[in-house]
């Protein structure tokens, strides 16, 4: 799984590092072309080639400079030709700066056909940034045996006489939480997945754990992000 990072002008220091971090800091890979490509490299064949057909996930950072260059365009047309004939990867356009008329004139205005986000200078990325995270880790866990919750507490409660009755009661509590209850159901699945050992995307958990620690506030997109990786290695668990 890998993440691409399109962006042009200014929007590398302000926006396409910070990206670049954030996804770091949670144990997931950004490729980006000043720390993957080596002196010497064929640019357009080695983005190609290293970041956009290897890419399964693709955020778009556009803003004017994006939007009057060649290069740049010519990435978002790859990306999105990848998407419509491969469908195997996911783009996030993200609009720095413009609107969506500045998009819908360009040649880029087949993007608009995909959810996008605003984004402004000196703006936070992480709500961005989280709910980004929050479609990878769905995806990754919609390819394990438990799609939700409810499947996982449906077989550990047949598993309760052999020694997982206490899964299934912690369970049972994160169910019966109310709904946006988040830190509290985060805090017993985060418990529940350091039970199985062995721990899928570990870093990603830690990270949300010193949050919860920090005292601060834990959002949807942190508890969906938590409950997939539960799902992940809940389903590991039971092979």
């Amino acid at each position: 799984m890998n993440i691409f990072i399109s962006f042009s002008g200014a929007a590398r220091d302000e926006f396409a590092i910070k990206f670049l971090n954030f996804y770091n800091q949670y144990g997931l890979h950004c490729w980006y072309d000043q720390h993957e490509l080596f002196l010497g490299d064929k640019l357009e064949e080695m983005i190609i080639q290293k970041g956009i057909e290897s890419a399964s996930y693709c955020i778009l950072i556009i803003n004017q400079a994006y939007l009057s260059r060649n290069w740049p365009c010519q990435e978002a047309i790859k990306l999105y030709e990848q998407l419509e004939i491969k469908k195997d990867s996911t783009i996030f356009p993200i609009l720095l700066d413009i609107t969506k008329e500045d998009v819908q004139n360009s040649q880029l205005n087949f993007l608009l056909n995909i959810k996008y986000q605003f984004l402004h200078t000196g703006e936070s990325i992480t709500h961005i940034g989280l709910q980004i995270l929050n479609r990878i880790f769905h995806d990754i866990a919609a390819q394990y045996k438990f799609k939700t919750i409810n499947d996982s507490l449906y077989y550990f409660k047949r598993l309760t006489l052999y020694g997982n009755i206490d899964i299934y009661n912690a369970l049972s509590i994160v169910n019966n939480f109310d709904e946006t209850n988040y830190k509290d159901k985060a805090i017993l699945l985060i418990c529940l997945t350091r039970l199985f050992g062995n721990i899928e995307y570990q870093k990603a958990l830690n990270k949300i754990s010193y949050i919860i620690y920090d005292n601060q506030p834990i959002t949807f997109d942190m508890y969906k992000i938590v409950e997939s990786i539960f799902l992940i290695n809940a389903s590991i668990f039971a092979v």
